[in-house]
């Protein structure tokens, strides 16, 4: 989704209202979620998902447990 279609984008700022990045390739985005994190990413955005589910298996294993 283009920022300009969310209601959550503010025209006359020109910026997200809740602080969102919105990136465009994969490459960006997994930066984004390097630097930031994966909540700094839009809801809206395309990558998001994929993010989240890559990011899952780190988050649920449990302390000691080897790949």
């Amino acid at each position: 989704m283009y920022c300009r279609d969310c209601a959550r984008f503010n025209e006359e700022t020109r910026e997200c209202r809740d602080k969102k990045v919105n990136p465009i390739t994969w490459a960006e985005a997994i930066d984004v979620a390097n630097l930031l994190g994966v909540r700094a990413v839009c809801m809206f955005n395309d990558h998001r998902e994929r993010l989240v589910a890559s990011r899952l298996p780190q988050a649920t294993r449990t302390p000691g447990a080897r790949p």
